[in-house]
């Protein structure tokens, strides 16, 4: 399995206006393209770091770790289906009531 793109970014919650941060890769699984979308709460200022505190909320998940935390594999046409979903709901939020 090899990481072909990654990129790490750190967002503010629209919901709980608590920091966010969001690493996104593209991977050749076996000779499938996937896309990877992880989400942690919590604001991180690495790739490492975002992963060993992700790698904690998932072995603490038992314990009661209270980090919302997310994980979403897509294939590309999956992928370009989610991007072409949320370009069409930014356009309708730029258009009037």
């Amino acid at each position: 399995m090899g990481v072909k793109y990654s990129k790490f970014i750190n967002v503010i919650g629209a919901i709980t206006f608590e920091p966010v941060s969001i690493l996104v890769e593209c991977i050749n699984a076996e000779g499938v393209q996937v896309i990877s979308i992880e989400s942690l709460e919590g604001e991180y200022s690495s790739i490492d770091e975002f992963s060993k505190y992700s790698n904690r909320v998932m072995e603490d998940m038992k314990t009661g770790d209270d980090r919302i935390y997310n994980f979403l594999p897509l294939t590309l046409p999956d992928a370009r289906q989610l991007v072409d979903t949320l370009n069409e709901a930014i356009a309708a939020s730029e258009v009037g009531p």
